[in-house]
């Protein structure tokens, strides 16, 4: 292990290298195809891109004056696909109240890995075979974490940031909801980057904190989400609502807020009492599991319905074996063993239909999330 891995590991204790089951032991990824990636330099937009040939590095940098026009391309080696998309003139940032509709399909999770992430999304009609928005007026939405750990991180993120521009004119919407990996590595704790990526950003000549900060595109793009969103009675979080949270009196509009107030400060400089509801390690709406792992009782359980005025909360975070409905379904857990369900030929994810929630596999069933499940405080859970 690197120096500067060894360095990162002891001033981010929170972020080990790895933590997931199925996780390597010795990270081994080297250099290799990535990007393209936006920096915004002075008058500049300058955008570098890695490509393989052969056994060897190519690094392409363009330079660009205005946003318009700029046509973007990412491709993806490990499956071969390849995908165009403009650069946005401008980002805005999400609401966070959404009415609901007849279907959404809500993944958790990806860490990197595209070709995953494309299986469930071309086998559940979300895109087609040239990666292109299927779903109609419909939602996706992304229960945070897909940074880290897989080597196609950057080729998810476009995938969904060029899927957000065609679902909004299809009459749809993707919804990237927040995880304490995004956050982790928008304020400079990369004990989960892959040395693929390290040794990229030497490269490329862009440290890899500056990857994400808020002069390269996706950075911005990233500081317009939310961490908790609502769609019609369901509440979409990364971690959970712990008791802590329950117990105050902020809105989820307050929450998202802060969120964003404070996405590039390290957790060692959030003095904001208020900020510790969302980035707190223990009960902070990021990274709670207390839910997700039955230990909270009925009675917080429900306090936390109470809190965000819905019928269910969805979250990821805590890996379960099945997408798992908990406290008599008050709770849905859907952080899934993606890596290992792939290298079994099959990936499955929570799609509720006209208010039925079902598991769907990448071979088209379904059954029902109540089928069998744990409820109130039985063993079960993450």
């Amino acid at each position: 292990m690197s120096m500067f891995r060894l360095f990162l590991l002891a001033f981010f204790p929170l972020a080990p290298l790895f933590a997931h089951t199925g996780d390597p032991n010795v990270d081994m990824s080297k250099a290799g195809s990535d990007g393209p990636h936006v920096f915004y330099r002075g008058k500049n937009i300058v955008v570098k891109t890695i490509e393989q040939q052969d056994t060897a590095n190519l690094v392409r940098v363009r330079y660009h004056t205005k946003r318009e026009g700029i046509v973007l391309t990412c491709t993806v080696p490990e499956t071969g696909d390849s995908f165009r998309f403009p650069l946005r003139s401008k980002h805005k940032v999400e609401k966070d109240h959404y009415p609901l509709t007849e279907r959404m399909l809500v993944l958790s999770d990806i860490e990197g890995n595209f070709e995953a992430f494309k299986l469930m999304l071309e086998s559940a009609g979300v895109i087609n075979d040239k990666l292109a928005w299927t779903y109609g007026k419909d939602r996706l939405v992304l229960v945070g974490d897909f940074f880290d750990r897989g080597l196609n991180v950057t080729e998810v993120l476009w995938l969904i940031y060029k899927l957000e521009t065609e679902a909004e004119e299809a009459g749809g919407k993707v919804h990237f909801i927040l995880g304490n990996h995004e956050a982790m590595n928008l304020c400079g704790e990369f004990g989960y980057v892959r040395n693929k990526y390290i040794e990229n950003a030497q490269l490329i000549g862009e440290d890899y904190g500056l990857w994400y900060d808020n002069n390269s595109e996706l950075g911005r793009w990233l500081r317009t989400k939310n961490a908790v969103e609502k769609i019609g009675d369901y509440v979409f979080c990364h971690g959970g609502v712990s008791p802590q949270l329950a117990a105050s009196t902020l809105s989820l509009t307050d929450i998202n807020e802060i969120a964003r107030r404070y996405i590039g400060t390290p957790y060692g400089q959030i003095s904001d009492s208020l900020a510790q509801f969302v980035y707190n390690p223990n009960y902070g709406i990021l990274w709670f599991r207390g839910a997700a792992k039955n230990k909270i009782s009925p009675e917080e359980m429900k306090a936390a319905i109470e809190f965000v005025r819905a019928e269910r909360i969805v979250v990821g975070h805590t890996l379960v074996p099945e997408i798992t409905a908990l406290y008599d379904g008050q709770l849905i857990c859907v952080d899934l063993l993606h890596d290992e369900n792939l290298r079994l030929g099959i990936m499955k994810t929570l799609y509720i239909e006209n208010g039925s929630l079902y598991t769907l596999h990448s071979t088209g069933e379904k059954h029902s999330v109540f089928t069998v499940q744990f409820t109130g405080r039985e063993k079960g859970g993450g």
